[in-house]
């Protein structure tokens, strides 16, 4: 209710805000700037805090800036408009899979998850912006290097062909539950799973329709909807999960559910998926008929397709590995696990080193290899 309402005097502030600042002084200074300018204008004008900024941002829209601070602003959704750090950035973290890959001696997997924008791209405001960036090109030339290394999974088509669909949320960076049922459609099939599980074998629940994540906080757009947060619990035969979460400081938080809903008030709804993402995060599945164990190295797109896969092991440990100390990765043995997979969003790959921690572990012993 109250988004509803600051929009409704979102309008009437856009209409009003002219007339005061020309009546203030302050009309030609915000009528013929530049964008720096701009910024400054408003700056002086208005106290900062989330009321001014989602109308600074409307205002800036309605001049024609359909990008603001790094987020396109589409007619129903907010999309990062991702940018490279580099090509060393791109090659350093390849090298580092390459490498990892050859020392774990296990089955090792690379699924690069494109973003909204280069899977929803009739949505991104071509006519303001410069071509963007090739994302079904870059995941190609990723993957060729990784041939004779490693098994690559590619998403990029399942999401492309269900576009239409509600697989991507309209004010986060992240791909909602549904967008990750169709990663892990592609996923299981390249990891040998059997029996994919059909969408209808997970009861939905709803616990909030009236999301805003961090695209929205970036540019708070008000004519973009809020987005729904859903659970997916699998309908077919009883699971226990005992979930551990560790974090840096060496503390843990454990829960025996996938999803803590009192997060909710805590913090914010997608802290109740996976209890939100932490450093190390470690599922034991009770009541599994699988003998498999999966070791995840990846970001917070793992929310989306995990509660999907987990219905096919009895293990899985996912390592967030931007954040992740070395100091921790001392309780981790890979050679613990029957498949790593390497995920990542592809706007994390291509922007910054992921796998530096990593490099402490060695080539294993006897005993980690048995």
């Amino acid at each position: 209710m109250y988004k509803k309402l600051t929009g409704m005097l979102f309008l009437v502030m856009v209409a009003v805000i002219p007339l005061w600042l020309f009546f203030t002084g302050g009309f030609w200074e915000i009528l013929f700037p530049e964008q720096k300018k701009l910024e400054e204008a408003f700056a002086e004008h208005f106290p900062a805090n989330a009321f001014w900024d989602r109308l600074r941002t409307g205002l800036n829209y309605i001049g024609g800036s359909k990008e603001q601070n790094g987020v396109f602003i589409a007619e129903d959704m907010l999309m990062l408009n991702v940018q490279t750090a580099g090509q060393d950035v791109i090659d350093s973290n390849a090298t580092q899979v390459i490498e990892l890959s050859l020392r774990f001696e296990r089955p090792v997997y690379l699924m690069l998850i494109p973003t909204a924008s280069g899977i929803q791209q009739s949505k991104v405001p071509y006519n303001n912006f410069a071509p963007l960036y090739d994302q079904r090109a870059l995941i190609d030339r990723i993957y060729r290097r990784m041939a004779g290394n490693l098994t690559v999974i590619d998403v990029y088509p399942a999401l492309f062909n269900h576009q239409s669909e509600y697989i991507y949320y309209r004010t986060d960076n992240a791909p909602t539950g549904m967008g990750g049922y169709y990663i892990y459609t592609t996923a299981a099939k390249k990891l040998g799973l059997p029996q994919v599980r059909g969408i209808d074998q997970f009861d939905v629940e709803h616990i909030d329709f009236n999301y805003y994540g961090d695209l929205y906080d970036l540019a708070p757009y008000n004519a973009v909807p809020a987005d729904r947060v859903s659970l997916y619990h699998f309908a077919r035969g009883r699971r226990g999960y005992i979930m551990t979460h560790h974090d840096n400081r060496d503390s843990i938080r454990r829960y025996y559910t996938l999803y803590p809903e009192y997060r909710q008030q805590l913090g914010d709804s997608m802290d109740v998926v996976l209890g939100g993402v932490s450093p190390i995060i470690d599922i034991q599945v009770e009541n599994s008929q699988y003998n498999r164990q999966l070791l995840i190295f990846g970001d917070h797109t793992v929310q989306s397709y995990l509660p999907f896969l987990l219905v096919h092991y009895s293990r899985v440990t996912f390592v967030e590995t931007a954040q992740v100390a070395p100091e921790l990765l001392t309780k981790l043995n890979p050679w613990d696990y029957s498949q790593i997979l390497f995920a990542y969003s592809v706007d994390r790959f291509v922007s910054g080193e992921q796998l530096a921690a990593l490099s402490r572990f060695a080539a294993p012993t006897a005993v980690q290899k048995g």
